[in-house]
């Protein structure tokens, strides 16, 4: 039988994206802590694995991967044989990799300086001008999720799949955070929705560290 071991600290946004995905998918894995205050994440060892030094990073039987969405990609194709989670019609699929792609190159970087403005940085180091700034920039990226949650029932479409995990991690920090923020009833009604899942409720909404 495979052994899947997954190396990362369960309050990284990137590792709980693989942890909700193996939930889904019914998966067993073994975790050990890496990364911040557990270190193992610079070691030689470990960067001869992953030369980014970052978690997560998987070991499925002897297969090594990192980068989060590649994680969640392959252990789709591997084990998600009915599309549960991944459409197995290629543009239905090719949908979900748009959104994927979006909050990899426009969501997360506007929400990653908030998020660590507001949780990760002492208050005293705090530039409160910056951290507007990226509100007021989150507010805009989210009003294009806004609308296409008026179109569809989930991110990519009526179905849930991959697409939703890593944009309702976002979620959770965006309604989290000590922030002003406008009315998103799409949104709203989406994220409530998706934090009934037992993988979110598990692995994604534990206090914001």
């Amino acid at each position: 039988m495979s052994k899947l071991v997954i190396w990362g600290r369960t309050n990284s946004i990137n590792v709980q994206k693989v942890l909700w995905t193996c939930a889904e998918l019914e998966l067993a894995f073994e975790r050990i802590d890496a990364g911040l205050q557990f270190g193992v994440n610079k070691t030689p060892e470990y960067m001869q694995n992953n030369p980014n030094g970052l978690v997560p990073l998987i070991n499925d039987n002897g297969f090594i991967l990192w980068e989060s969405h590649a994680i969640m990609r392959y252990l789709a194709r591997k084990h998600d044989h009915q599309g549960a989670i991944a459409p197995q019609d290629p543009q239905k699929d090719a949908l979900v990799d748009q959104w994927l792609d979006w909050y990899n190159t426009v969501a997360w970087p506007a929400m990653k300086p908030l998020f660590w403005g507001w949780v990760r940085t002492p208050a005293e180091q705090r530039n409160v001008d910056e951290l507007e700034k990226a509100r007021l920039q989150m507010v805009v990226i989210l009003e294009m999720l806004e609308k296409q949650l008026g179109k569809a029932v989930y991110v990519s479409g009526a179905q849930f799949t991959l697409a939703d995990i890593p944009l309702a991690l976002l979620a959770f920090r965006w309604f989290n955070l000590a922030l002003e923020r406008p009315s998103f009833p799409n949104l709203s009604k989406w994220y409530e929705e998706i934090a009934k899942r037992p993988g979110f409720q598990k692995y994604s909404s534990g206090p914001l560290t």
